[in-house]
């Protein structure tokens, strides 16, 4: 079974396309967590989680970001495809971004997120909380070696 953090500090993952420099997923959490603030500065707390979605692409993209929203992955079960997942938002093929204004994280929230990470094989999950006026953040990493 892997090993699942929650963390402030992202760390080494290799993946197909080679190693992931830590530094690299940090300044990308980095950017990503202050065009949310960003965000949530501007429009406030407490609305639905898809208009931050939104407010946050645009922010992204002036950070010049890439991005996917709405990614579709395989659930694939004894080598064989049994379903699809949608994703919210994955930027520059490292982070998903999951997008929540709730009134905290729960054990669900961060399972799913696991599950998440399992399908992608990307090496973190930043969850942004924008129901109050301050940023509640996480970031989950999930390591299968370990």
């Amino acid at each position: 079974m892997g090993d699942v953090t929650q963390t402030q500090t992202p760390p080494e993952k290799t993946v197909a396309a080679g190693t992931i420099e830590p530094s690299l997923l940090q300044d990308i959490c980095y950017k990503v967590t202050g065009c949310a603030i960003t965000v949530l500065n501007t429009i406030g707390p407490g609305l639905d989680p898809k208009i931050y979605e939104n407010c946050l692409m645009i922010e992204l993209a002036k950070q010049g970001l890439r991005f996917e929203y709405q990614r579709k992955v395989d659930v694939v079960y004894s080598n064989q495809r049994v379903g699809v997942v949608t994703l919210g938002l994955s930027v520059n093929d490292l982070l998903l971004v999951d997008v929540r204004s709730v009134a905290s994280f729960n054990e669900t929230d961060f399972s799913e997120n696991i599950c998440y990470l399992k399908l992608t094989h990307l090496p973190m999950v930043l969850m942004l909380n924008f129901k109050s006026s301050k940023l509640q953040w996480k970031k989950i990493t999930y390591n299968p070696n370990r």
